[in-house]
Order: structure tokens, then C-alpha cells, then sequence
């Protein structure tokens, strides 16, 4: 019984993170951006998360990023499927406050620092290190078909990119022994040398 509880919760997160990114595509090509949670979803799943994981994998890029008020997809989150699940896109999100108008590195520095943080949930480490293995398995297969081109369509360039996945290769190091961590420290690696 409880896993069709779960279903509920991962397919009502679905229906969410379908709505909200349905008119977007990835920064710099026609991928649908729908895509990205779905990877980020399937790398917490094949790294033993639990269902509220996944359905926040889903859902974290959606206060950041999504087209509607943000209380009103929070409200969504927190009535179609729960609090914890809401407490974990919270989590896996940009510091919102200002967030528009505080710079890249800031930001970067804050999410860098809050990751590094010992009283961060490893449940948000778990989700934040799928978005960005994801986000550098992008770059990767992007780098092999635009080159040094990849870096202009980012707000920071080769060096800031590499000095931040390098910095959170350093603050996810609470994840080491999971296979999405070993990957994403592979990746980065490959990606910055």
C-alpha cells in the first residue's frame, strides 16, 4: 500500500514539474527543460532515494526557474504532496530573496557554503548532487559537439565554472561512497581536468 502512496506522490510531482517547465528549454538548445528533472529523478533513484526525494528531484528547479508565483508553487507542492517534499525543493534551491538580483558568484559562493554546512539534510546533498551530475553530464556531451563555444552561454565563464564545480565536488564530499558522487567527481574531472 505504501508504494502506491509513493506513486502518487512522484506522479503529482510529475504533473507539477511538467506544468511549470512546459514552455521551456534547456539555457543554449531546443532540449525540452522537462528533460533535466527527469535525470536528476532517475540519478536519486538509482541512488537509493526515497519517493519524496525523487518527486523534489522533479521539482527542484521550479521556485528558480518556473514561469508561476512562487507561492502559488509552493502552495502546489505543499497540498498535492507534502511538506517534506516541499522542505526538500526548498533545500535544493537557490536562496531566493534577492535572488535575481544578487550576482552569479554570490550565489554560487552561498550554495557552495550551505552544501559544505555539516547541519545541511544529506537528503538535500543527495538531491543537489543529481542536479549537478546532470547539469555536468550536459556539459560534457555539449563540449564534445561546441568545443570552448559552451562556455558563452553561461553567466560565468571557463574559470568561475570550474573554480564552483570544483568547489562543490569539495562540499558534497558527505556523499562519498555513492555512485552519483563518484560519477560526478569523474565528470567534473573530465570536464575541467
Amino acid at each position: 500500500m505504501e508504494h502506491d502512496i509513493g506513486n502518487t506522490i512522484i506522479n503529482n510531482a510529475l504533473i507539477i514539474a511538467a506544468k511549470i517547465h512546459k514552455n521551456q528549454t534547456r539555457k543554449g538548445s531546443d532540449i525540452p527543460y522537462i528533460v533535466h528533472p527527469f535525470e536528476v529523478a532517475l540519478i536519486l533513484q538509482e541512488n537509493g532515494a526515497d519517493e519524496e526525494m525523487i518527486a523534489a528531484g522533479l521539482l527542484h528547479d521550479v521556485l528558480e526557474d518556473g514561469d508561476l508565483d512562487l507561492e502559488f508553487i509552493k502552495n502546489e507542492i505543499r497540498t498535492k504532496l507534502n511538506d517534506r517534499v516541499l522542505q526538500y525543493v526548498i533545500g535544493a534551491s537557490e536562496k531566493l530573496e534577492n535572488r535575481k538580483s544578487t550576482p552569479w558568484k554570490d550565489r554560487k559562493k552561498h550554495t557552495i557554503d550551505y552544501l559544505m554546512d555539516e547541519n545541511t539534510p544529506k537528503e538535500i546533498k543527495m538531491i543537489s548532487c543529481a542536479d549537478k551530475l546532470s547539469n555536468a553530464r550536459s556539459m560534457v556531451r555539449d563540449l564534445r559537439t561546441e568545443g570552448s563555444k559552451l562556455w558563452n552561454r553561461f553567466n560565468a565563464g571557463y574559470e568561475m565554472q570550474k573554480k564552483y564545480y570544483e568547489g562543490l565536488v569539495e562540499s558534497l564530499k558527505d556523499l562519498e561512497g555513492l555512485k552519483m558522487y563518484e560519477e560526478f567527481k569523474e565528470v567534473v574531472k573530465a570536464i575541467f581536468g
